[in-house]
């Protein structure tokens, strides 16, 4: 029990900063569910191996060695020689600095996992280290001076940066943040330019926000990725979400486009200029509007986005509380998104609202969020959403009932006004017709 203790605490102590593996629990997301067609399922994965296996390069130990993925292992070693040769270092010092570290970064993986067992010699796990941290500074600045390399890496389209952006798929910091010093990339700058692939236009400015980026240490790519999209670039006022205190019973258990639509809520895109906002305000004083973030989504920023998500659940609650908006921002801004599409008319809604974008067809995008919606954290941002549209509904419950019924009565109200017209007009006309003979007369 004692050994057992210590263990825990230990790996309590590292949640910061370790290499997790994707939970068995969120490995469902994209397969067994009723919605699921064979066009949807060749390009989410049945099983959610998609989001959790890389497609053709391993960083780290536990893809390391797959048959599929040693294709890369050659242009790796290309791309530490570039590295080191434009560096104007040797191989032996570059190979030094990662070797100072590589103790450190050891320690950031569960030591009793398989994958890291089999990498058991510290020689061959420091190589592993070197050799994936050349190739991930080579690629943000695309091979720089070797042709060879940037066509090697530019052949894997979009593959690379999904995978390089896997929970499962990173090393700690601490080793770019050594190699960094070698080579002329900013690292931090590449992450913020992946913004573009979630949001790719401007809205109300840019910028870094409240916090700097710069002083940020994360544990890996994925989590600078996470902070710079949902947590850099909240302004100060966005940060003092609250936890509200109420009887979730009372909670709308569905909130659904079409629905908002029928109690008058409007969609509206955020024109806030960081990513992931969502709040809610009234409109004109009586109706309601909610604004979120525009998102793009493809196969790149879907995977992102579940990734970021997935390293948010691992963490425990008195982490997340330190974070901007009281943590799980990306589980938040996902759940309020899922909550909204229900079926291909609320997609459709959401689509012509100018909130979702991409090159997922309606049917895909609502596959990928209704088998999402179920691993998803439940974060303040998302219940206080709840508890607005809640008060909403309270406050203006005459207000919503009049607008439901005109909103679902609109043809048979508009087709009454105009019977109602025509027969008007219809008795003017008659009337009209009496007064014109009785003045003949």
């Amino acid at each position: 029990m004692a050994k057992a203790t210590e263990k825990l605490e230990a790996d309590f102590a590292k949640v910061g900063t370790r290499m997790s593996r994707f939970p068995h629990e969120m490995r469902g997301i994209g397969g067994g569910h009723r919605y699921i067609a064979p066009i949807v399922a060749s390009i989410l994965g049945q099983d959610g191996s998609f989001f959790v296996e890389p497609s053709v390069v391993a960083i780290g130990p536990y893809h390391h060695g797959a048959p599929h993925l040693q294709k890369m292992e050659e242009v790796k070693l290309a791309a530490a020689y570039n590295l080191c040769r434009s560096s104007g270092h040797s191989i032996a010092e570059v190979y030094e600095k990662v070797l100072s570290v590589v103790g450190d970064a050891r320690d950031c993986y569960d030591t009793d996992d398989p994958a890291v067992m089999r990498v058991s010699n510290a020689s061959d796990f420091a190589t592993m280290m070197f050799l994936d941290g050349c190739f991930l500074l080579q690629y943000m600045v695309a091979g720089d001076t070797n042709e060879m390399i940037r066509r090697q890496i530019m052949s894997m389209g979009t593959s690379i940066q999904k995978d390089i952006f896997l929970l499962e798929n990173q090393i700690p910091w601490l080793v770019l943040d050594a190699l960094a010093g070698f080579v002329p990339v900013d690292v931090r700058r590449f992450v913020y330019r992946m913004r573009g692939k979630f949001q790719t236009w401007t809205v109300g400015g840019g910028g870094h926000g409240n916090v700097d980026v710069d002083h940020y240490k994360p544990p890996h790519l994925l989590g600078l990725l996470r902070f710079t999209l949902f947590g850099c670039l909240s302004p100060e006022e966005m940060l003092n979400y609250h936890s509200f205190v109420f009887d979730q019973s009372l909670l709308p258990r569905s909130a659904s486009a079409t629905e908002l639509a029928q109690i008058g809520v409007t969609l509206t895109p955020s024109t806030a200029p960081w990513f992931g906002d969502i709040s809610f305000r009234w409109r004109h004083r009586v109706l309601g509007k909610l604004s979120l973030s525009p998102v793009f989504l493809d196969h790149v920023t879907a995977c992102c986005l579940v990734n970021m998500a997935t390293f948010e659940s691992i963490n425990t609650e008195e982490e997340a509380s330190k974070e901007p908006g009281g943590g799980f921002a990306v589980s938040s801004y996902l759940s309020v998104l899922a909550m909204l599409m229900d079926g291909m008319r609320d997609v459709q809604e959401l689509r012509q609202r100018r909130l979702l974008h991409g090159s997922m067809s309606d049917m895909q995008a609502l596959v990928f969020f209704k088998a999402l919606r179920h691993h998803l954290r439940f974060g303040v941002r998302h219940m206080s959403i709840l508890e607005e549209i809640h008060t909403y509904m309270r406050h203006r419950s005459l207000t919503v009932a009049i607008y439901e019924f005109v909103y679902l009565n609109y043809y048979k109200i508009a087709a009454a006004i105009i019977s109602i017209t025509n027969v008007i007009s219809s008795v003017c006309t008659v009337l009209q017709t009496f007064k014109n003979n009785g003045s003949n007369k």
